[in-house]
């Protein structure tokens, strides 16, 4: 991986009141239900959807700022914050990183006796898109979207005179190429490259009984979809490459012995629909995956996702443990590392036997306090490894199911 995301901040969204998450190659977010974890997924997909189809679209198809927005308290917070750090540019690093934040801001309209509100955003780049002086600090390039004009500032050319820049509409987003930066420019190709990362990411969250039906195969894309709606068409498209192919096969045979093979069938009559067959030990004929169980679809489509050797920038997956049998965990949390040499991961569980395979910097302890506000992390890594050591071999998944990491149930 070259592009990757360094730190995620977040003020007042949902439960979010004020986080700032370092992003390592594998997150695992870990925590009792409803402290937030999911929230932190949803910033992703908030962001995603935003580059997509654009900031009012995006609020509006979550109901409006007051859904989205941190709703504790007697009044809805004025504004929302999400911030990125991360290496999207030529010149970024972990201890110089490019940058993108974007505010929303909702204020009633001053003097009105009817309620109404303004709605307005501002939006923030810094690109590290040239390289750096005697001060071996890499150029900045300030791109700053605020209400109704964009001002553009590149500390490489300062002593140049910038042209005045045109009006934009109030609710423009850079993330979709609003903003005015010279198309032949660098930072306009960083933008665009990052913006392209954030429409990739996925917020996985397996459908079993979407992955069971027939499907279309030969459709254009080559990801699995969020819902893993698309498996059977994905899973053709994995086994044209031998290696991926191989490896997942192996996984599902291991942790399902009664499955020799996975085959991939038309269904008569459905003008080219396909469906996944399961060959199966000592039993005649083939097992539709609609006669498979929960565990078992969910399973391949997991697995399916970890080994796909071409994935987006960033995965999330949702509730990673759910419907897999305990001594499938181990072998997961493997692939979960294999996988985050290829695509950074960030996953929630509420499985102590699957945090007992993770390192202290892999874990990320969610708790919520009596106000509905989120604390992520609630415990920092440093904390972990003190009562790790502490607890001579004590399993981490056993200390925080404990409550000896907080968040415990």
């Amino acid at each position: 991986m070259n592009s990757r995301f360094l730190r995620l901040t977040v003020e007042n969204f949902r439960t979010l009141t004020r986080m700032d998450l370092p992003l390592g190659p594998l997150t695992v977010l870990v925590g009792p239900n409803a402290v937030g974890k999911s929230n932190v997924l949803r910033v992703f997909e908030f962001l995603s959807d935003v580059a997509r189809a654009g900031i009012e679209e995006t609020v509006e198809a979550r109901g409006g700022f007051d859904e989205i927005a941190y709703r504790g308290g007697h009044h809805t917070r004025s504004g929302l914050r999400i911030g990125l750090q991360g290496i999207w540019s030529p010149y970024a690093s972990e201890s110089e990183p490019d940058e993108y934040s974007l505010s929303l801001l909702h204020r009633r309209v001053a003097g009105d006796d009817r309620g109404r509100y303004n709605f307005s955003r501002n939006e923030r780049f810094l690109l590290h898109t040239e390289a750096g002086a005697a001060d071996d600090k890499a150029a900045e390039t300030r791109i700053e979207l605020r209400r109704t004009t964009a001002d553009i500032d590149s500390a490489a050319e300062s002593e140049q005179q910038q042209p005045r820049p045109p009006k934009v509409d109030r609710m423009a987003t850079g993330l979709r190429g609003e903003i005015p930066v010279p198309e032949d420019g660098p930072s306009a190709t960083v933008i665009r490259s990052f913006a392209r990362h954030l429409t990739e990411v996925r917020v996985f969250d397996a459908d079993v009984r979407a992955a069971r039906r027939p499907s279309p195969v030969g459709l254009p894309g080559q990801l699995l979809a969020d819902d893993a709606s698309n498996l059977v068409d994905f899973l053709l498209r994995l086994r044209e490459e031998h290696d991926a192919w191989e490896a997942l096969l192996e996984d599902v045979t291991t942790l399902v012995p009664s499955i020799e093979d996975i085959d991939v069938q038309l269904v008569p009559g459905t003008s080219g629909r396909a469906t996944v067959q399961l060959k199966e030990r000592n039993l005649r004929g083939r097992t539709s995956l609609a006669d498979a169980s929960f565990g078992t679809v969910r399973m391949l489509c997991l697995f399916a996702l970890l080994h796909d050797p071409h994935p987006p920038v960033m995965t999330c997956i949702e509730e990673i443990d759910h419907g897999l049998h305990p001594h499938a965990l181990e072998l997961l949390s493997e692939r979960l590392r294999e996988a985050s040499e290829r695509t950074q991961l960030l996953v929630t569980t509420h499985a102590p036997v699957l945090v007992d395979q993770l390192e202290p910097d892999e874990v990320v302890i969610c708790e919520r306090d009596a106000k509905g506000a989120s604390h992520i992390p609630a415990t920092s890594t440093e904390r972990i490894r003190e009562v790790v050591e502490a607890s001579e071999g004590l399993p981490l998944g056993e200390l925080w199911f404990s409550g000896a990491l907080g968040g415990g149930l």
